[in-house]
């Protein structure tokens, strides 16, 4: 092994979104353990927030528009007059049809004139960056999709850095990653492409390495647990007096929300609106000690929405608070002060496994179920088009009536996936070894055949 071999993590993380740090983190602190003399290099969204965050070097994963030093903000509830109408005056050019195809075309050629310069200088700095890593890592953010930005997003940052890792002799490890959804036939088959060139491939779901089979990978890839099951957490017990109240968590997500959900669907976001509101106010009335809380900074959008929807609030029955921890650390905490957990969010799916507290899970896409269902909990998820406030009442009753059985469960659960992922990270590490740049590499004894994989 190097004396101090350059470990890069690569991700579409350091953006407000704790589900996502948590992947890193996990991975810096048990690499930092089984290859202590490395070094990291970061390679992120918001580089100042990753370097302030974790005390390494980081640069960004893409090109930033100008001026954008953070990430990004939903619009306010009101805008300017002269915002508004602006925006009227829009509305009113879009209905002439041959002035909005010639405006269209003029900003692509605009776009496409200012970005192939600024994109060309971000490639060779980026080359200059990563010429000096060693293994390149590629790890959570789910980053092998298109549901958002499209091709041009996803799809094309991971094949232009792992095009770069090739020129570099960089090794390229993708650990525990997640797939889809995939949109467009043509993004699926370059990020195939460029999981059949890479020196490691590891899954974080069957769901996921089903879809890139479909795609084309025809490489190995086994399936293991998401990183942030290895956080190091260990859950403390939850002790209640027989008459103290029940403390539950509930995780709104900004999901078909049309400022910022790809799709936008106004009847599922009303009906999932309506279904937590309602059981927020049912759970208070009873006595429960509720409140709401984010893993995302956004997170508080939906629960807006959820307070203002909440039918029959007074004063003695007001909406519960909102809580964005500033922390993975002070989430964790907060997820394990509470007895039960309604989330929506799939790293929300995580945590509550990882803290072994009880979870009913409204699942957006088939990941989120998957988290469950490996830990037993496949009885108590919802799919989001379902959920109305009568099933999702029906469904909390049922996981509240099981809950001390299922905490137990998820505790031995727990151990399990961190046995697991640590062989993972082994071999991981294992890609730091002697290697002479710019010469070929040696093949890595991790391309396992896909018979002795599905162990995992």
């Amino acid at each position: 092994m190097n004396a101090q071999p350059v470990i890069g993590v690569w991700g579409h993380f350091a953006d407000a979104n704790l589900g996502d740090d948590a992947c890193p983190t996990a991975l810096l602190e048990n690499l930092t353990r089984l290859v202590p003399t490395a070094r990291f290099v970061l390679f992120c969204r918001f580089p100042s927030i990753a370097q302030a965050r974790w005390s390494w070097p980081a640069h960004p994963v893409h090109r930033l528009a100008r001026g954008q030093t953070s990430p990004w903000e939903p619009p306010t509830a009101g805008a300017p007059d002269g915002t508004r109408a602006l925006s009227r005056w829009r509305m009113r050019a879009r209905r002439i049809g041959p002035l909005r195809l010639a405006v269209r075309a003029m900003r692509a050629v605009l776009a496409v004139a200012r970005a192939l310069p600024a994109e060309a200088l971000f490639l060779w700095h980026s080359y200059r960056r990563l010429r000096d890593v060693d293994v390149l890592v590629v790890t959570g953010s789910n980053p092998l999709f298109d549901f958002f930005g499209g091709f041009w997003e996803y799809p094309y940052s991971v094949w232009k850095w792992a095009t770069l890792a090739r020129l570099c002799r960089t090794r390229l490890a993708f650990v525990s990653v997640g797939a889809g959804p995939i949109v467009s036939a043509r993004s699926g088959e370059l990020l195939a492409r460029v999981l059949n060139r890479a020196d490691y491939v590891s899954f974080r779901d069957e769901g996921s390495r089903r879809l890139m089979r479909e795609y084309g990978y025809d490489g190995p890839g086994a399936v293991y647990p998401d990183l942030a099951h290895s956080l190091p957490f260990r859950p403390p017990p939850v002790t209640r007096a027989p008459a103290e109240r029940l403390r539950v968590g509930i995780n709104p997500m900004i999901v078909h929300n049309s400022f910022f959900w790809p799709v936008h669907d106004p009847a599922v976001q009303q009906r999932y609106i309506q279904s937590l509101a309602h059981l927020a106010a049912a759970l208070l009335a009873e006595g429960y000690d509720v409140f709401l809380y984010g893993t995302q900074k956004d997170d508080r959008v939906p629960a807006t929405a959820v307070q203002a929807a909440m039918p029959g609030a007074t004063p003695e029955h007001a909406a519960p608070p909102f809580v964005m921890p500033a922390s993975i650390d002070e989430l964790l905490e907060l997820c394990a002060g509470a007895d039960l957990l309604v989330t929506t969010r799939f790293h929300g799916a995580v945590f509550g496994a990882l803290t072994a507290r009880p979870t009913l899970a409204i699942c957006y896409q088939p990941k989120t179920r998957e988290v469950l269902e490996g830990a037993g909990l496949e009885a108590h998820t919802i799919a989001l088009e379902a959920v109305t406030p009568e099933r999702l009442r029906i469904a909390f009753e049922r996981l509240r009536a099981q809950r001390q059985l299922l905490a137990a469960e998820l505790q031995k659960h727990g151990l399990d996936l961190r046995v697991r992922l640590d062989q993972q990270y082994r071999d991981v590490a294992a890609l730091v070894q002697p290697v002479t740049r710019h010469t070929t590499l040696v093949p890595l004894p991790s391309r396992k055949p896909e018979a002795a994989e599905s162990r995992s």
